[in-house]
């Protein structure tokens, strides 16, 4: 049989860690060749622990005594610092054109695809097995071989009390990277690979997305419960931390924040949880992030060593990479222009010229003057660092098919300076420079998130003030000045047209929504999985729908599929995971068609296909 490749790939390389190179039957444990022998249970003898208590199914349940095992083990642990450190930056960043900038950034409605190539592929919603498989196998493969590395180094260190902390720091970023795999598949295996366990080749058991979310709220927990951050005895990984520079603190606050992400997304067809677990996240002693210096970001490996980078002459920031250092693939989206222009009337003011001594003035989102480049960039224009003034802001609606590339560039490029001596450092006017850090979690959405949590009735503060302060933040964060974050502010259509007085929760719901999007730009897989679940903000749909009908026309892709190497999988054609194999199929916590339905009891529309 055609072998599994990537989750048997996945399996390959954990035996290695432990060791071993064989493979074992899930009927017949005690036949297991990576839980390797224990002296815990009654009878003294080599059948790993049985998983036991609340996390027992989620976490390392067998001890390991074998002396090549330990010896590699002892190997890993003097790597820990490098695994961890490649561990945090790969997790969003692997292949990222492929895995996420063609699917997720584009489906949020933030980019649009501008080369010819990429026409009718899975911009337009026909999937394209290879870049579906990358994100399957640099998750299946590559994170699991260094998440199972690092947890055995740690638990099966001489003295693993002194890493009790850097083991649930690892499991807190599992975690977080588990999400964006469910968020973009589903069902999914998972307790098999929290737990570091091997699975049976070809028969990798899927778990219920309702089982990946219990285990991810269990694996916080039982993380921010563990986790001593004044115990000066504790094993720290500092520089190697790009996010946190070993800030255990820091760490519990984006546990905490991440609890209340989740738990928002199951708000729809699991309330009661929802409100348990953002509750308990809002209430922990350790409390969510305090401001934007708390940002969960990947600083890109092109950046200088003193600014978290390596220096290296490649790896810049993924959004300038494939939008201006690929020569215009990516471009605005028109979604993301609309919003720009439409939800506010105050802002910044920029001015096009016209004739031969005229000029308009307009106003617009400040964050979009120092995002990107206006229309008609060619590649000497973008060497130069220049856009003309007689152009404007634009973006490309999703499925357009007269791409321009630079010839020139009839759609807005990320504002990014080509010259390395420019591009290598911060410039506030020019965001996305090569160098530019990516927020995947900020501040700025986690007060959004309190703001719905209020809004729901889950914990203390008032919607219109969190709304307010997350507007601010995000402003805060790309240094908008004082005068125009005001008056963007001053000038939000739903601070003056009676949303937040009105009662009306959707339309509340709404507005925090639509600017919670804004603020994680250009993060799509959260910016696309927040869409699917709430249907807001509003977007336009594609002008060309692709998927040869799997995604109804008139609607909205609701998930990838599965690559094509889960065919070989036993646990995967033996279920009715083929049946629910379709882009057009909604997700668990999805409970409403392209329908905004927040504060009913949709749960009756669960899995229902339309």
């Amino acid at each position: 049989m055609k072998s599994n490749q990537f989750l048997v790939l996945a399996m390959t390389s954990i035996l290695l860690i432990g060791g071993m190179s064989s493979c074992y039957n899930l009927t017949d444990m005690g036949e297991d060749p990576y839980a390797l022998p224990n002296n815990n249970t009654e009878d003294g003898g080599d059948e790993p622990i049985n998983p036991i208590g609340e996390y027992g199914d989620i976490d390392i349940s067998y001890n390991v005594t074998d002396p090549e095992a330990l010896a590699q083990i002892k190997d890993d642990l003097a790597a820990a610092p490098a695994t961890f450190r490649n561990f945090l930056y790969e997790g969003y960043y692997n292949d990222y054109q492929i895995t996420t900038n063609l699917t997720h950034d584009i489906y949020a409605g933030y980019t649009g695809n501008n080369k010819s190539n990429f026409v009718g592929s899975a911009p337009d919603y026909n999937y394209a097995d290879g870049w579906s498989s990358s994100r399957w196998r640099h998750f299946y493969v590559d994170r699991c071989k260094e998440y199972a590395s690092l947890l055995r180094a740690f638990k099966f260190s001489p003295n693993p009390e002194r890493y009790i902390n850097q083991y649930f720091i690892t499991r807190i970023y599992f975690a977080f990277l588990a999400l964006a795999n469910t968020d973009t598949y589903g069902d999914m295996p998972f307790k098999i690979y929290a737990s570091v366990q091997t699975p049976e080749t070809n028969n990798v058991p899927y778990d219920t997305q309702a089982d990946v979310y219990d285990g991810m709220f269990r694996m916080l927990r039982q993380a921010v419960d563990a986790i001593d951050p004044d115990d000066a005895s504790q094993y720290v990984i500092d520089t190697e931390d790009i996010c946190y520079h070993g800030d255990a603190k820091k760490w519990l606050r984006f546990a905490n924040t991440l609890r209340l992400r989740l738990a928002c997304r199951i708000s729809n067809i699991d309330p009661e949880r929802a409100q348990q677990e953002a509750q308990d996240a809002l209430s922990n002693k350790w409390g969510l992030m305090e401001s934007n210096d708390d940002n969960m970001k990947t600083v890109p490996r092109y950046a200088p060593v003193e600014a978290g980078g390596i220096n290296d002459g490649g790896q810049e920031n993924v959004l300038a990479m494939c939008s201006v250092m690929y020569n215009g693939d990516c471009v605005m989206g028109w979604d993301l222009e609309n919003y720009y222009r439409t939800l506010s009337t105050g802002g910044a003011t920029y001015i096009i010229k016209t004739g031969r001594s005229g000029q308009t003035e307009k106003i617009i989102d400040p964050r979009c003057l120092i995002c990107w480049y206006r229309t008609g960039m060619t590649a000497s224009t973008l060497a130069a660092g220049e856009e003309s003034l007689r152009e404007d802001f634009k973006g490309c609606p999703k499925g357009y098919a007269e791409v321009t590339m630079l010839a020139p560039n009839k759609f807005s490029l990320t504002r990014t300076a080509k010259d390395p001596a420019k591009s290598k450092y911060h410039d506030p006017k020019s965001w996305f420079n090569c160098a530019e850090p990516t927020v995947w979690l900020g501040y700025a959405e986690s007060l959004f998130l309190r703001a719905e949590a209020a809004l729901r009735g889950w914990g203390s503060g008032n919607p219109e003030d969190l709304y307010r302060q997350g507007v601010q933040a995000s402003m805060d964060y790309y240094e908008i000045s004082a005068a125009e974050a005001q008056s963007y502010i001053n000038g939000l259509v739903a601070l003056n047209d009676g949303t937040f007085g009105s009662g009306d929760k959707e339309k509340i719901l709404e507005a925090i929504i639509t600017q919670k999007w804004m603020a994680v730009f250009p993060n799509g897989n959260e910016g696309w999985a927040e869409f699917r679940r709430t249907d807001y903000p509003k977007l336009m749909l594609p002008l060309n729908n692709a998927s040869g009908g799997d995604v109804p026309e008139g609607h909205f892709i609701k998930r990838l599929l599965y690559p094509n190497s889960e065919n070989s999988n036993k646990a995967f054609t033996e279920s009715d995971m083929p049946a629910k194999n379709s882009q057009g199929r909604r997700l668990w916590w999805d409970v409403s068609d392209d329908v905004p339905s927040n504060f009913g009891n949709s749960g009756a529309l669960l899995r229902i296909r339309r």
